[in-house]
């Protein structure tokens, strides 16, 4: 029987979002760290935000899609959006999930949401 090696994932949380801590299950599965309580950037603007995560090579959680959708490319790392209104346990749980099944191919260039009936990974098409 063959076992598949778990991936850790590094996430890095944008400032909307609670501290790693609310999340028990991701946070011991994969490396959390919040902009505002772990890094110390509150207040930062979503560029920088984003550049942080290209440099450190982050995939970034985020509440704010229509802020972060333009600042995707293919070589630029995936975000996970999460709609309004899904509970601290249900995020804990569905990204859990996520991560478990995401290819080496979707860590760039992708949209992941996030929602309480569904989760959706998607490419972004980059119009040059």
């Amino acid at each position: 029987m063959s076992s598949r090696k778990h991936t850790r994932y590094k996430l890095l949380l944008d400032e909307g979002l609670p501290p790693k801590e609310t999340f028990p299950t991701l946070n011991n599965l994969h490396s959390l760290k919040h902009i505002k309580h772990d890094l110390k950037q509150g207040g930062a603007k979503d560029q920088a935000i984003y550049k942080i995560a290209e440099e450190e090579n982050y995939l970034v959680v985020i509440l704010n899609t229509k802020d972060f959708k333009p600042m995707i490319e293919n070589k630029k790392p995936t975000i996970i959006c999460l709609s309004s209104g899904i509970t601290n346990r249900k995020i804990d749980q569905k990204i859990c999930g996520i991560l478990k099944r995401l290819k080496p191919e979707q860590k760039r260039g992708h949209i992941i949401s996030v929602s309480n009936e569904v989760s959706m990974i998607k490419k972004v098409r980059n119009i040059l």
